[in-house]
């Protein structure tokens, strides 16, 4: 199974529970699948990332062409798509322009890859429910990569 991620999933995960300096052993594990083509992110998601500038966006950049899934046809069809059957999608997806302006392109990504999202974002979540993408919290994901940690001092 492949997954598209959220910037949130990356910004949480970096600020907080995961931090390199605390779990440097997370980023190569996330690169690996990066490399295996098991995870991938639009576009628009590593652009929301850049705007930060910092080590995340560093970690990020070293990986851009493993993770990054440009745009196509196919997918500029699925979201024009999206906008145009489905309103309910298209509310949300505006709602959420001036924050999560990937959002949209995250869900069309995911669809068009036949996909599953992973989030924190409760709208984005709402968003692949109407679109019929499946979509995983963080922590869902990591159980169902089956990822397992250990702790030293």
């Amino acid at each position: 199974m492949k997954y598209c991620l959220d910037a949130n999933f990356f910004i949480t995960a970096w600020q907080q529970y995961y931090a390199p300096e605390i779990s440097k052993d997370f980023w190569n594990w996330l690169t690996e699948l990066a490399v295996d083509k098991e995870i991938f992110i639009p576009t628009e998601v590593y652009e929301e990332i850049e705007v930060g500038k910092d080590g995340l966006y560093g970690w990020l950049k070293n990986i851009k062409d493993k993770i990054v899934v440009p745009m196509d046809d196919k997918t500029q069809e699925i979201l024009v798509q999206i906008m145009r059957d489905k309103p309910e999608a298209r509310n949300i997806a505006d709602s959420n322009k001036k924050d999560n302006k990937a959002d949209i392109f995250v869900v069309a990504s995911a669809k068009r890859n036949n996909s599953t999202v992973v989030t924190n974002d409760k709208k984005l979540c709402d968003l692949c429910k109407i679109c019929d993408v499946k979509c995983l919290k963080d922590y869902e994901f990591l159980k169902e990569k089956k990822l397992k940690m250990s702790v030293s001092k």
